[in-house]
């Protein structure tokens, strides 16, 4: 477990990218910024072009429907928005939240939902105020693991469902060895001009330092335990792709 002072931190001080722990916010703001024009032709790349249908079937799989209310933490360029929006309908509403001032203007530009700058360990909501709350792929981002959790849980209603989608170290020596190698050939793929640049190729290989040494399952699961979250539970696909789920009772 990694810890700093009071805060569960997702993975250990990453020296290559910034040179104190204090400067970890501020890098993580400005590459985001960095590469928001950019960011869902690389998303698409990573994904080989499934990542649509996955975030729908994860988000049915955990229980969202019609009508929900929704805060999608992280919303980034709102990829898990967009899915969210067609299956909560015209009754239901998302809601979307980011740190990065630029995510929010490319999400502005395709969907039509309420957008919020702010940070996860600190949620302008009151309490009990969504259905359902999602994070995609960001976990690994945030200052304090505990802190975030227990804001998930002080906003969602009684009943409410948490999503958490990440990708997690694999444990399976060939299929870890095959991810670091995709990694290893996006990140000189999207630093190539006109793909992505040389920011994008950058957030491609943090993505990946902050994966290999990013907590294991069992720390998230048991820190939800901790902060209140019942029927806390993973579900993997391919020993990478991890849809983390938890109610609050």
């Amino acid at each position: 477990m990694t810890q700093t002072g009071e805060k569960l931190v997702p993975h250990p001080h990453l020296k290559q990218f910034y040179e104190d722990e204090s400067q970890r916010e501020e890098f993580v703001n400005r590459i985001f910024d960095d590469t928001a024009s950019k960011y869902d032709p690389v998303n698409n790349i990573l994904s080989l072009g499934s990542g649509i249908r996955y975030r729908k079937q994860a988000l049915i799989r955990s229980g969202l429907t019609s009508e929900m209310s929704v805060l999608d933490v992280a919303t980034g360029t709102g990829l898990v928005a967009a899915a969210e929006i067609s299956i909560v309908g015209p009754k239901g509403s998302v809601t979307g939240l980011d740190r990065s001032y630029n995510m929010l203007i490319e999400v502005g530009n395709k969907l039509n939902i309420p957008l919020i700058q702010g940070d996860a360990n600190v949620l302008p909501f009151a309490d009990n105020s969504f259905h359902f709350l999602t994070m995609g792929y960001a976990l690994r981002h945030v200052d304090d693991l505990k802190g975030t959790l227990k804001e998930y849980f002080r906003v969602l209603k009684p009943g409410g469902i948490l999503l958490i989608l990440e990708l997690m170290r694999p444990t399976n020596k060939m299929i870890y060895r095959i991810v670091q190698l995709y990694f290893r050939l996006m990140v000189a793929l999207i630093s190539i001009p006109g793909i992505g640049g040389k920011n994008e190729g950058r957030l491609i290989k943090y993505y990946w330092d902050t994966i290999d040494k990013f907590v294991g399952s069992n720390i998230i699961i048991n820190t939800l335990s901790e902060t209140g979250f019942e029927e806390a539970k993973s579900h993997q696909i391919f020993n990478f792709f991890t849809e983390f789920t938890a109610i609050k009772p």
